[in-house]
């Protein structure tokens, strides 16, 4: 899974918790990974860690989500895609340090319900 960076490409996995600069690029290069994807990951799955998500209201709350994304990447078996995803998931939430951050993070798995939604992915 170590991949992860170049599946969403480089500049747009740095740019997760950040003010990007170029909007459109880092929507493209979610729309690309979950269209990529879409198959390996079921939208029950998605929205039961978005519902999680959701809920937090301080950054540091994040971190008790790690051991649950660690349960989903072990019932993945051979879904490449959901495994890559909880990889990305769990890389970003050991970089948000703030609540600023927090929002971006909730932003950025938004857009992944939403593409997810937008291809037909797996229900």
């Amino acid at each position: 899974m170590d991949n992860v960076k170049e599946d969403f490409g480089t500049d747009n996995y740095e740019a997760i918790l950040t003010v990007r600069t170029n909007e459109n690029e880092f929507i493209d290069a979610t729309k690309k990974l979950v269209g990529k994807y879409k198959n390996d990951i079921s939208t029950s799955q998605l929205r039961n860690i978005f519902s999680r998500i959701k809920r937090i209201e301080n950054y540091k709350e994040l971190y008790s989500l790690r051991p649950k994304l660690a349960y989903v990447y072990g019932r993945a078996e051979k879904k490449d895609g959901m495994k890559k995803l909880i990889v990305l998931l769990d890389n970003q939430i050991q970089k948000v340090d703030d609540n600023k951050k927090l929002e971006q993070f909730k932003s950025f798995f938004e857009s992944i319900i939403a593409y997810h939604k937008f291809f037909g992915g797996k229900e």
